[in-house]
């Protein structure tokens, strides 16, 4: 049925993949010295079953559009479960409507929102010019020109770097990453991989829409997950990085045999991991 839909794809009457890791993985499941032998995929089943129904139960109760979820184990990069609401039937793929057929992990960009404080705290923690106690003035609204940044819930006390993070203050995030700076922030904003389409074999992994400039108002926006677009796997494989000791592992449909060394690349210290 319509399990693991956006990640299994569609192939053409004449076998070619066109979606999915049908077409991410076309050569190897179309190789003829490999005829009849199966294509093994990272996906658990398991998990992606109790995915799927999770994510389906959430959005019909929001009454939302779309909806994606995603796991993955953060040191080997594997994709164990991905799912983008609605799913169909990739047997019956030509009675889908064209949005169900939309692949929402991989292949659309979204501004992430408060996700990605989890970057802002960890790059100024990295730099060493922070640390988890460290006050930043978030009793007041912040005013950049003519825009205000305000919090969803208005504290009268400034916050350390903790509470900022634990209570998700967009004034605090702001407050850091100015005084971290844009070069600061796109050097690790980079690292973290959200300046490329996140590496996978999804042929839909889309492409992130990056700010022009990166001034003060880009600076204070994007340190709260505004005025950056990126794919939820390309946020994803980002978090990884800072849950598995501070290494950026590239996502993979293919499983990885038990007691594989992973190197990746280093992104922040395991102290700030």
């Amino acid at each position: 049925g319509g399990v693991a839909s956006h990640v299994i794809g569609i192939s053409d009457s004449g076998g070619m993949g066109l979606s999915g890791a049908e077409a991410g993985l076309n050569t190897a499941i179309r190789d003829p010295n490999a005829a009849g032998q199966p294509v093994p995929l990272s996906i658990d089943l398991r998990v992606q079953a109790a995915l799927d129904s999770e994510v389906g139960k959430a959005a019909q109760m929001f009454q939302a559009k779309g909806a994606v979820g995603v796991v993955t184990n953060v040191r080997t990069g594997e994709i164990l479960a991905l799912t983008s609401y609605p799913n169909y039937d990739p047997n019956q793929a030509g009675k889908a409507p064209a949005y169900a057929l939309l692949n929402r992990a991989a292949g659309s960009v979204y501004e992430m929102g408060s996700t990605f404080k989890v970057f802002t705290v960890a790059m100024a923690l990295d730099s060493g010019k922070v640390n988890m106690g460290t006050v930043f003035n978030t009793s007041q609204t912040m005013n950049l020109g003519s825009r205000a940044i305000h919090d969803h819930d208005k504290v009268d006390y400034n916050m350390t770097v903790s509470e900022v993070f634990l209570k998700s203050s967009n004034i605090g995030a702001s407050r850091i990453a100015l005084q971290m700076g844009g070069d600061t922030m796109t050097k690790y904003f980079e690292a973290f991989g959200l300046f490329k389409a996140a590496p996978v074999e999804l042929r839909e992994s889309a492409r992130p829409i990056l700010p022009r400039k990166w001034n003060e108002d880009t600076v204070a926006s994007a340190s709260f997950g505004h005025a950056i677009s990126v794919s939820p796997l390309a946020l994803v494989a980002g978090i990884g990085s800072i849950m598995n000791g501070g290494n950026y592992v590239p996502l993979t449909l293919h499983p990885i045999a038990p007691g594989t060394a992973m190197t990746g690349r280093r992104v922040v210290s395991p102290q700030t991991s």
